[in-house]
């Protein structure tokens, strides 16, 4: 009695299975890859490395003018002295908070655009898995081993520099 349904339940897998002839697509893509050598990612690094050189030009500026403060003579009497610490202990701080500010505004920045390019990235990465019926796309953070035939990236990359270009 169990061994006709075995056959049967066999049979419809098999016939179930001949239905999909195609086996289940899965690819991999690289996102920091499509990042850095897409036409948008490369413009977005620019961006980033521009306000990044501004805000190092504006740093050492303050450095500088810390040093000169701290370097300059100090044949003065003791009421001079320490109106000078003070300059020195209150140009210390500011130059502390430009730091502070300069990099937080630096990662606020980069954020932005990471956020914008994995958003965009998102939407390719969906557009390619219904065209070619991808049943899972990973990215490599996710797939600590995997075929480099499944890695779609540089397509990724192609479909992305098409969809800005449209734009």
């Amino acid at each position: 009695m169990h061994r006709p349904v075995l056959v049967l339940m066999g049979v419809l897998l098999l016939a179930v299975m001949g239905c999909n002839a195609e086996p289940p697509k899965i690819g991999v893509v690289d996102v920091i890859r499509v990042t850095n050598n897409s036409v948008a990612g490369k413009m977005a690094n620019a961006e980033l490395n521009v306000l990044i050189k501004a805000k190092q030009a504006l740093v050492k500026e303050k450095a500088e003018a810390f040093e000169k403060l701290k370097k300059s003579p100090r044949k003065e009497n003791a009421a001079a002295k320490n109106l000078k610490e003070v300059e020195l202990n209150k140009a210390a701080v500011e130059y502390q908070k430009l730091v502070a500010a300069s990099d937080e505004e630096i990662k606020k920045k980069a954020a932005e655009l990471r956020g914008k390019i994995f958003e965009q990235i998102r939407k390719v990465l969906e557009t390619i898995g219904k065209e070619d019926n991808f049943l899972l796309i990973l990215t490599t953070e996710n797939a600590p081993y995997f075929q480099k035939t499944i890695d779609i990236s540089e397509r990724v990359i192609k479909k992305y520099d098409e969809m800005n270009q449209a734009k």
